[in-house]
């Protein structure tokens, strides 16, 4: 269940800890190793969210996997479970990584394509994209086939789709509101 204020709080003050002692980008990186490896292992959501499991165990798990970790990420991860908190910690570190990238005006932009984008599309998305943001973006790729030819880009909530799949759509929508055909 998704508990933003929770993760909004808790990212907050990290990032607080993280700039008096000047962690903030070795943090940031385990943050986002962690938002990763909770993401894509639905196992490991699963131990995270049990009630059945104690909190030592899912300590134990926890400091197992993440052993390459800053000292204050594992202090911070201890602090979590010994709040009962650990099925939130996934979308705590995804709340710091989103607060860090917003203090640092660097915006995420999501591009897709019907097929790999080359350098030069990748470069044109980019100066686009950091004009409509107004800062730095980090562009994520994605390829959809079912998008025949063209693009979709998504910058700061809006959606710009240049893909033909949209075209055909709505050409197909025009055609079905033919108002020179007479009904009968």
């Amino acid at each position: 269940m998704s508990n933003i204020r929770l993760s909004t709080r808790y990212a907050k003050s990290l990032i607080s800890l993280a700039s008096e002692r000047g962690e903030t980008d070795v943090l940031l990186k385990d943050m986002l190793y962690i938002s990763s490896s909770i993401r894509s292992s639905k196992d490991l959501q699963i131990m995270l969210a049990s009630p059945v499991i104690s909190g030592d165990k899912k300590r134990k798990v926890l400091f197992s996997i993440f052993t390459e970790l800053n000292k204050t990420t594992h202090v911070f991860i201890d602090l979590i479970v010994s709040k009962g908190r650990e099925s939130d910690l996934g979308e705590i570190a995804q709340s710091f990584v989103q607060q860090v990238k917003a203090g640092r005006n660097i915006f995420d932009v999501e591009l897709i394509s019907a097929v790999p984008a080359d350098d030069a599309l990748r470069a044109e998305v980019s100066a686009v994209a950091k004009k409509i943001c107004g800062g730095d973006v980090e562009i994520t790729e994605k390829v959809d086939s079912d998008l025949i030819g063209g693009f979709i880009l998504r910058v700061n909530g809006m959606e710009y789709n240049a893909s033909v799949s949209d075209k055909l759509k709505k050409a197909k929508k025009d055609f079905s509101k033919n108002p020179y055909v007479p009904t009968l």
